[in-house]
């Protein structure tokens, strides 16, 4: 199985930034001398915007009790947990359904 290496930015997809204006006074070369009001020309100038993307760190654990690799995606600053597969009801879940299985296997031998 290959899988190509996935480039930064999506295709077709820009961030804008907050425009400034700034303002350009015009030379007064070619202008004649009177009563001629002064106009003001702005240029617009963007600049970069910070990087918004959240950094998040991936972290795979084995659940013994189980014996499932779990998921977990972590905030890189904060620590927080931001999804985890299975989730803690699922393991929960997972490991009722276990033991319920395994109380209907002992019933079945002590039957025999």
């Amino acid at each position: 199985m290959n899988v190509d290496p996935v480039q930064a930015s999506a295709a077709g997809i820009e961030r804008q930034t907050p425009e400034k204006k700034v303002p350009v006074t015009p030379s007064s070369q070619g202008a004649p001398s009177g009563d001629v009001p002064k106009t003001e020309i702005t240029e617009t100038q963007y600049t970069p915007a910070p990087s918004v993307i959240p950094e998040h760190e991936v972290k795979l654990q084995l659940d013994t009790s189980s014996d499932m690799v779990v998921y977990q995606i972590l905030d890189k600053q904060s620590g927080a947990l931001v999804l985890q597969v299975p989730s803690a009801q699922q393991i929960r879940n997972i490991q009722q359904t276990q033991e319920l299985l395994q109380r209907i296997a002992a019933r079945s031998e002590t039957s025999l």
